[in-house]
């Protein structure tokens, strides 16, 4: 409580929007911990968005991700509990290993650094590791410069022949993929130079102070189309980035607000279930299991999809609201500078995964969640479209073979192969879609040469064994399926 009296004090009495830089500083450094715990709750509610879309058993790791983020929206002060969702999205992540969606590369790559660097903070400094104007001072410029190169490393997958195709291109699709809207094909020349140019266009304008307005703006409809498109939980969890952009006093004001135009029962509410955390999280959690689990399966595909992007729409118009009302606030206003400047070891390191992971098609190893989100970008022998980054680059053989499936004997595998989007993938592609089914028989092209495996494990092709790196990081894509948009 004493912290949303201190953004209380401060938004009243810190009225002069001609203040100097330095006594805009010293002004917003006590708003740091406020900062950092609704980026916290931020992050907490784009966790929830996220685990509501996916499709999730009561076994699963999902709820206890679902309750975790109860945890840090009732307490978002408390850095410990972040530390519980991070440790949770990342076990989720390993447990989806190695077909990933793209944004849970972010996600896990943030919280295995972000949980490895804190416990050594807190074995070395037990006080400051919890206190949260800390860790907004040491975190927050990680967390910015790596969203900044996600999307940096994103769009550069974007400039690949097949994206910019107006028949192939991802671009129209993801528009398509909103319930009403169709794309002129005249306009799909417009619709690619669009997302090419904005996709480069918000994380230069994030570098730098007088444009990280613009680039929040444009950032808040970009995931707002992408929810409406059905990746809301992309779009969750990307917002709550962009609050690490503003200026901490700013988000003090709109903590001051958001408290003061609630309704007086509901902040009785909130104060009665922060009071009895442990009850409300039980209660919370079987609401929250309870729900997704007696939806008729009818209902669950669209109840995952448009409860997501409710939320996510109703989430981020709360927000649009804030800043629409407080936009004298963080639009030209005179500072203090956020900083990119990332020292710690560890923290370098989560940003050269990050490349890595990115660098993956390009190097001939896996082809899926690599921050290529619905490129088109294809790097296989034969298919590769890149338009400036050379085929040279490729050096590992993951790649390697063009296989198409023409027929099984296993009614399972075959609806396995049908939910895999084409009949076309690379050779290890099939591998890992045929690894479950050892006695299936399957007939197959393999470039070009038909081929029967019968059974598979008697294949010295299919039946080859999988290498422990194959079967954790060997997720791949098909890439030839006619012109539909591959992500």
């Amino acid at each position: 409580m004493g912290r949303h009296v201190l953004a209380d004090r401060a938004a009243t009495s810190s009225t002069s929007s001609s203040t100097s830089s330095s006594t805009s500083t010293a002004i917003s450094q006590p708003f740091a911990g406020i900062a950092f715990s609704v980026w916290a709750g931020a992050f907490a509610v784009g966790a929830l968005i996220h685990v509501w879309q996916e499709a999730v058993s009561l076994w699963a790791v999902g709820p206890l991700v679902a309750v975790a983020a109860f945890a840090v929206i009732l307490r978002p002060t408390s850095p410990a509990r972040l530390v519980v969702l991070f440790g949770l999205l990342f076990i989720e992540v390993l447990d989806w290993l190695p077909d990933l969606l793209n944004h849970q590369i972010l996600v896990a790559v943030l919280g295995v650094t972000f949980v490895g660097w804190w416990l050594g903070f807190r074995w070395r400094s037990p006080v400051q590791a919890h206190d949260p104007g800390v860790m907004y001072e040491r975190v927050a410029p990680y967390l910015r410069v790596a969203f900044i190169m996600m999307w940096v490393l994103a769009a550069v997958a974007k400039f690949n022949t097949g994206f910019t195709d107006v028949v192939t291109t991802c671009s129209v699709w993801i528009l398509e993929s909103i319930p009403g809207v169709q794309v002129p094909a005249g306009l799909a020349p417009l619709a690619i130079a669009a997302t090419m140019a904005l996709e480069l266009a918000v994380p230069a304008l994030l570098l730098f102070h007088r444009t990280r307005p613009l680039a929040v703006v444009l950032g808040f409809g970009f995931h707002l189309v992408s929810a409406f498109a059905g990746h809301a939980s992309f779009s969750g969890f990307a917002w709550s980035f962009y609050l690490l952009f503003l200026p901490p006093a700013m988000i003090a004001r709109a903590v001051v607000i958001a408290r003061r135009d609630l309704p007086a029962r509901v902040r009785g509410a909130v104060a009665v279930a922060v009071a009895h955390t442990p009850l409300t999280l039980v209660v919370l959690g079987g609401l929250w299991v309870s729900i997704r689990l007696l939806l008729p399966a009818a209902l669950q595909p669209p109840a995952r999809n448009w409860g997501a992007a409710l939320m996510c729409v109703l989430w981020m118009g709360g927000c649009g609201w804030l800043l629409l009302r407080l936009r004298r606030h963080w639009i030209g206003a005179p500072g203090p500078l956020v900083s990119l400047r990332v020292r710690n070891g560890v923290m370098l390191l989560g940003l050269g995964l990050l490349v890595v992971t990115a660098a993956t098609p390009y190097l001939g190893l896996k082809t899926r969640a690599a921050l290529t989100m619905f490129s088109n970008l294809d790097t296989e022998p034969g298919h590769w479209n890149h338009l400036f980054i050379p085929e040279s680059v490729r050096v590992f053989h993951w790649q390697d073979g063009e296989v198409r499936v023409l027929g099984t004997d296993d009614p399972a595998l075959t609806a396995k192969i049908e939910g895999h989007e084409s009949e076309h993938s690379t050779l290890l592609g099939v591998r890992r879609l045929v690894d479950e089914f050892p006695d299936a028989t399957v007939r197959y092209e393999l470039d070009g040469v038909e081929r029967v495996a019968a059974p598979v494990s008697a294949d010295p092709v299919l039946g080859e064994p999988l290498s422990p790196a194959q079967e954790w990081f060997g997720a791949m894509r098909p890439f030839t399926n006619g012109g539909t948009c591959q992500h």
